[in-house]
């Protein structure tokens, strides 16, 4: 009896630009309309009626009653499992790989990962009469870890989404380096036009213009800063009407189904992790341990090493993101291989939670005209907490698809313990990360600050509104930096150098 491999044997994907078209569809149109083309792609509308399975990912750009079970009365088709899921960034690759697992333990047939945004509606009236025929129920079935990313106290102190912690990491990473924050914004720029030259190249891409490094990092009226020391065309861009679909099945259900074997790409390894959940509990802002424990274990499961992937996609949503997991992977970020196929979330697009759907769909592509290479594409969820891998090629595996090695990992990474937390600190403490946030002005607005006490402690704290200040700290280096910190009176704890 052949060996049963994991394989995503449909595919389909789409860019809705306002200015292309006459009018928008709602999220869950955008994603029938690639659903249904990821069967056609397989040969047969059919084989969405074969399907047990369909899971819609986290929409963000509107709420329904029951997106799943909607979803599929949408398609005409009644699977036993449909499932919508939590936040994540992580969670289109997660579920490749659990869809694998199901299928190698023959519990699963066929699965259909669905994901869509539409951020941008015209005309009004389509938005009012979006929902007047699609029915639903009240109640869904939720997968996935549905915590919110921050504590009580780290919001408290403004580290409560990723555009306001990934520049610590990027701040904190620039400094250990040893760069100038001169040198580090022309390093950045470089690097974001590398990516932004990729989705000019890519006809699905949001932004299809190459912009230049100087364009990238000069702020301007129409780039402004944002994060520090991120400027806006650094940033990721939400605002898109972007969906992606793909079928996982088994090649048994592959072949039982006449689907051209051209088709295929299999799942050649797959890992997932999760680190300590918060912030506070993480070791520092310059390494990633899920990241380096999740890499290493998919490519061991795959039989192959990292010089061996002819093609990457690690997720973009801020340079460091990027950055850290290639460092964690053991590139030197001073001779990067390009690390997007698609151009990344600031030029391609970051429809929500479901970007790495893109990803995955454009590496399939490339595979079916290239079937002996490999692509490495990961997917984070929060701030480095959920991390999913996956290594997809043309070519047939040389094992069954097994993740028994799985618990290792987590086991490992939750036997960390962190440099603790003093939530009412007082005293002397040494900047740690740090970054500036302005207003929609492009004006300093405050500033976030994670600082090490004395005592090893990990605080957090603010400061004071003060231009001067922040100007100041977008100038000089201000990690390693010590301070007086004092606690908060019902607010933010505040640090004064």
């Amino acid at each position: 009896m052949p060996v049963v491999h994991p394989v995503i044997a449909g595919i389909g994907q789409i860019t809705y630009h306002p200015e292309e078209h006459p009018d928008t569809p709602h999220p869950l149109q955008l994603a029938k309309g690639v659903v249904e083309a990821a069967a056609e792609d397989c040969g047969s509308r059919a084989v969405l009626s074969h399907a047990d399975s369909v899971t819609v990912i986290n929409i963000f750009s509107h709420a329904y009653g029951d997106p799943a079970g909607q979803f599929c009365e949408m398609l005409g088709i009644g699977p036993r499992v449909r499932e919508y899921t939590a936040m994540g960034g992580n969670t289109p690759q997660w579920l490749v790989n659990r869809a694998a697992d199901r299928i190698a333990r023959g519990t699963l047939s066929i699965a259909i990962l669905a994901g869509s945004e539409a951020m941008l509606y015209a005309p009004a009236q389509t938005r009012d009469n979006w929902l007047q025929d699609i029915g639903g129920s009240d109640a869904f079935e939720m997968v996935g870890d549905s915590r919110w990313g921050s504590t009580p106290h780290e919001m408290l102190h403004r580290a409560r989404y990723p555009l306001e912690v990934y520049p610590l990491y990027e701040n904190a990473l620039r400094a250990e380096r040893g760069m100038s924050i001169a040198e580090n914004r022309a390093f950045l720029a470089e690097y974001c036009a590398r990516f932004s030259k990729i989705a000019s190249e890519n006809p699905r891409a949001w932004f299809r213009k190459a912009r230049s490094s100087v364009e990238i990092g000069t702020v301007t009226d129409r780039n402004r800063m944002v994060n520090f020391p991120y400027t806006k065309y650094m940033n990721p861009i939400m605002n898109v009407n972007q969906a992606a679909a793909v079928i996982v099945m088994g090649t048994d259900t592959a072949r039982r189904l006449g689907i051209p074997r051209d088709k295929w790409v299999y799942l050649q390894g797959g890992a997932d992790g999760t680190d300590r959940w918060f912030l506070s509990e993480r070791d520092d802002f310059t390494s990633s341990p899920v990241v380096r424990e999740v890499a290493s274990a998919c490519l061991s499961m795959a039989g192959r090493g990292l010089g061996e992937m002819d093609f990457f996609d690690l997720y973009s949503c801020f340079p460091s993101a990027t950055l850290l997991q290639a460092r964690e992977m053991g590139f030197d970020l001073e001779s990067l291989p390009p690390l997007t196929i698609t151009g990344g979330l600031p030029y391609f697009g970051g429809p929500g939670n479901s970007y790495t759907l893109h990803a995955i769909v454009e590496a399939v592509e490339r595979l079916r005209k290239a079937p002996d290479r490999f692509a490495f594409i990961s997917a984070l969820g929060w701030y480095f907490t959920k991390f999913s891998a996956g290594i997809y090629s043309g070519r047939e595996p040389d094992r069954r698809w097994d993740r028994k090695g799985q618990d290792a990992v987590q086991q490992r990474l939750d036997s960390g313990r962190g440099p603790g937390l003093e939530t009412a600190p007082k005293g002397t403490a040494a900047v740690e990360a740090y970054t500036v946030m302005h207003d929609r002005r492009g004006e300093p607005d405050y500033a976030i600050i994670a600082a090490r006490l004395e005592s090893g402690k990990r605080c957090w704290a603010m400061t004071e509104k003060d231009p001067e200040l922040f100007r100041a700290m977008e100038e000089e280096e201000f990690v390693g930096k010590k301070g007086r910190v004092v606690p908060g009176d019902g607010g933010p704890n505040l640090i004064a150098f």
